[in-house]
C-alpha cells in the first residue's frame, strides 16, 4: 500500500527539516511526501523550498495562510486519490518513529480491502516532557478524554484512507483547535471506525510551548488560548446543530459553554476577550448553506 504524507510547516526551517528527515529516514519510505507552507514572507519561503528540495518524492507548495485547516486541505488535495491509499498528517514539529509508516502499512494490510477504506488508524504522540496524546473522545463540554472506544485521534500520530477526503475536508472556519476531533466526528458519521494503534509513535518537538501561537492577545490570554476557546464553541453547536443533531443537549452545551467561560474569563481578568472569542468562533457560518465538504 502506498503512503504519503502532508507536511504543514510555517516560519520553522530547523523543525521543518527534523521533521523531513525522521520521515525519509524510517525503515519504510513514504511513497512521496507535500510540503504546504504557510509562511509569509519570500525569504522564509525560499528557505524552506531549499530545504525540501533535498528529499526525493517531496514536492514544496505555497499555502493559502488562513489558518492550519486550509493549509492541509491545500497539501492533501495536491496528492490525487488515483495516486496514493493513505494519507498521514504531519506537522513540521512532529518527528515520526522510524516503524512508524511500516506498522501503519501492516495493520492495514491485515483488513479486508473494504475495512482498510474505512479505518482510520491513531497512535500516540508525547513530548520530551512526558506528555502523551493518545485518542478517547470528546465530552459533552467538547473536551478530550479518555475512551476504549476511540472517538478522536492523535492526529500527529494519525493514517487515514485517502478516499475519505474525497468525501470529507477539514473545516476551514476553525483556525485552530479541536479541528481533528471535529473531523472525526463526520468521519464517525459516514461510519468510519478508528483504531488504536500505539505502536504508531510521533514526538511532538513543539509540545513544549513552540507554538507560534503562544504570545499574549487580548487580557492574560494568549492567541493560542483564545484560537482554542472559539474552536471548542464552534465544534459543540456544529457537533449538537448539524452533525448529531439533538435540541436539548445544544442548548445544554450552549448554557454551560457560556457559564463557565464568562467565569472563566472573569478569573482570568480577561473578560473583554468574549468579543473576540465569538468572532474568531465563526459559528455565525453555522447557519449559513453551505456546498463545501466541511458544510
Amino acid at each position: 500500500m502506498r503512503l504519503s504524507a502532508c507536511i504543514t510547516t510555517r516560519n520553522r526551517p530547523e523543525d521543518l527539516e527534523n521533521c523531513l528527515r525522521s520521515l525519509w529516514d524510517s525503515q519504510t519510505k513514504p511513497h512521496s511526501v507535500i510540503v504546504s507552507d504557510d509562511s509569509p514572507s519570500m525569504e522564509m519561503q525560499q528557505q524552506n523550498q531549499k530545504i525540501v528540495e533535498q528529499y526525493p518524492q517531496t514536492i514544496y507548495i505555497t499555502g493559502p495562510r488562513i489558518g492550519v485547516c486550509a493549509n492541509r486541505n491545500n497539501a492533501v488535495n495536491a496528492i490525487p486519490a488515483s495516486e496514493t491509499d493513505l494519507i498521514a498528517f504531519i506537522d513540521d514539529d512532529i518527528c515520526v518513529e522510524p516503524e512508524f509508516i511500516g506498522s501503519a502499512i501492516a495493520q492495514y494490510s491485515k483488513m479486508s480491502p473494504e475495512q482498510s477504506q474505512h479505518t482510520i488508524l491513531s497512535g500516540i504522540s508525547y513530548t520530551t516532557d512526558g506528555y502523551v496524546m493518545a485518542p478517547g473522545k470528546l465530552s459533552f463540554r467538547g473536551y478530550f478524554r479518555a475512551s476504549d472506544v476511540p472517538e478522536t485521534i492523535a492526529i500527529h500520530a494519525s493514517i487515514f484512507p485517502r478516499q475519505f477526503f474525497e468525501q470529507e475536508q477539514w473545516d476551514e472556519n476553525i483556525f485552530f483547535g479541536y479541528e481533528d476531533a471535529e473531523l472525526c466526528l463526520r468521519a464517525l458519521k459516514r461510519g468510519y471506525k478508528i483504531l488504536n494503534c500505539p505502536e504508531l509513535r510521533a514526538l511532538n518537538a513543539g509540545g513544549n510551548g513552540k507554538s507560534s501561537l503562544m504570545e499574549s492577545d487580548i487580557g492574560k490570554l494568549t492567541k493560542y488560548e483564545i484560537s482554542i476557546e472559539a474552536a471548542r464553541l464552534y465544534i459543540g453547536i456544529k457537533r449538537y446543530k448539524d452533525l448529531f443533531p439533538n435540541v436539548l443537549k445544544l442548548i445544554g452545551f450552549c448554557f454551560v459553554y457560556f457559564l463557565h467561560m464568562t467565569a472563566y474569563l472573569c478569573k482570568r481578568g480577561s473578560l473583554q476577550a468574549w468579543p473576540e472569542i465569538i468572532r474568531r468562533s465563526h459559528i455565525q457560518k453555522l447557519w449559513q448553506p453551505s456546498q463545501l465538504n466541511w458544510g
